[in-house]
């Protein structure tokens, strides 16, 4: 996966510490899990229904 110069770094915010990631290999690996994520993102009517459905489960 090619990174764009607008994508030359992944801060990640831990509880005690945060984590720079400046190398090219690596931060592809983090915007191949976005992207997974981003494609199973649900909006709008959808999300509320999932939501619904989870508070059904918990109750």
């Amino acid at each position: 996966m090619r990174v764009a110069p607008r994508d030359r770094l992944v801060s990640i915010e831990l509880a005690s510490a945060r984590v720079r990631i400046t190398q090219p290999a690596e931060i592809a690996l983090y915007l191949k899990a976005f992207e997974r994520l981003r494609a199973l993102a649900v909006y709008g009517a959808a999300a509320r229904a999932l939501v619904a459905r989870a508070v059904e489960v918990l109750d």
